[in-house]
């Protein structure tokens, strides 16, 4: 797909303590321009707040399926 050219997936995959059912958050980030970075065999994690939840949340990226 075109937009993987320009955009990095990230997904997070939570138990719902309800209903114990799996809940995936996805987020999506555009990857960096920038030059001399060292990006073999790295995966990119972030962490972030989530609203939903409200607790912050360790994204990894994947790829798309």
């Amino acid at each position: 797909m075109a937009w993987q050219s320009t955009k990095i997936l990230l997904m997070s995959v939570e138990v719902d303590e309800k209903t114990g059912k799996k809940v995936i958050h996805r987020y999506v980030k555009s990857k960096s321009k920038g030059t001399g970075k060292n990006t073999t065999n790295k995966k990119l994690t972030l962490k972030k707040y989530n609203p939903i939840l409200r607790k912050h949340v360790l994204y990894k990226e994947t790829k798309y399926k």
